[in-house]
């Protein structure tokens, strides 16, 4: 098969390299490419960096959709659907990739289900975000938009908080402030390919760094295998399901009240994990890729 991936600076990303490898040991035609290098023809004809033909994809998978203006961000997710209608499978696909990188459009779409979220205000008005911070008391506030943990800000103090709230409000960004969970040192990290969560860790709060309420490995928390329970194990691979996600992380909380899902991630690094559970990740995405290709 002729199999593309999209990456957005360096094509020697962890993931995208791990998934580039992947496809080839799997004896693939492999285009890593950035969206921005492609252009798209009505009816259907798409050509990277107007040179080389690429409308004979078979299927790709979207690691990113890169930075840029808003028209930038609709070409693109547009490009993607253009893909899709042209009979190119896209992995993630568009619209569940898009509603995925939103958190607002995540949290949605999952109490809609059933599924626990946390308590959460979203909106562009820094009067009621106070109220619902006054009302709630220990908040996190994040970027509607992000990963990582990047952005995010854990305000006890109620000065504190409303700085940081008329400073994002000032710079014409929604305001989206979740309540903190209380919780054990450690959250979930399960991975869903297909209708099958393959595996899971806890990611625990990195030793000695004071204040830290933030366990993503990348910042110093630590990975160990997690055995879950059906209960947990429904809950991600219902997570997957009602976002549509081929494959998804799905960040869980271990709440008084059962599982409570944080974000599922369009675009998950699964580094931490193969590191604790021996699995080839990679491999099992593009199996997944090429099922659905032949579909």
């Amino acid at each position: 098969m002729f199999l593309g991936i999209s990456y957005h600076e360096n094509v020697n990303n962890w993931a995208t390299k791990t998934l580039l490898e992947a496809m080839k040991a799997k004896g693939h035609e492999v285009k890593p490419f950035r969206l921005p290098d492609v252009a798209a023809e009505i009816p259907n004809k798409f050509t990277h960096l107007e040179e080389e033909d690429i409308t004979n994809m078979d299927g790709m998978i979207v690691r990113t959709v890169g930075f840029g203006t808003g028209d930038q961000i609709t070409f693109r997710i547009s490009l993607l659907e253009h893909f899709e209608d042209a009979g190119i499978y896209v992995m993630n696909p568009a619209y569940s990739f898009r509603r995925a990188k939103d958190k607002y459009a995540t949290l949605t779409a999952l109490n809609k289900e059933g599924i626990r979220v946390p308590r959460t205000y979203i909106g562009e008005n820094l009067e009621a975000a106070i109220d619902f911070v006054h009302e709630v008391g220990d908040v996190v506030i994040k970027p509607l938009i992000g990963a990582r943990g990047l952005g995010a800000i854990r305000a006890q103090d109620e000065q504190l908080t409303y700085r940081a709230m008329k400073f994002i409000h000032q710079l014409g960004q929604v305001l989206y402030v979740q309540e903190m969970i209380e919780k054990p040192d450690r959250d979930i990290r399960a991975f869903v390919i297909g209708d099958q969560m393959v595996g899971a860790m806890y990611r625990y709060l990195p030793e000695g760094v004071e204040d830290e309420w933030r366990t993503n490995v990348h910042g110093g928390g630590r990975a160990e295998l997690a055995d879950l329970d059906d209960e947990y194990m429904e809950c991600a691979i219902k997570t997957a399901d009602v976002m549509k996600l081929d494959y998804t992380g799905v960040d869980i909380i271990e709440s008084s009240d059962g599982p409570c899902v944080i974000e599922a991630n369009a675009a998950p690094s699964w580094s931490a994990l193969s590191r604790v559970t021996d699995l080839d990740i990679a491999s099992m995405i593009v199996d997944r890729l090429v099922e659905q290709c032949k579909r």
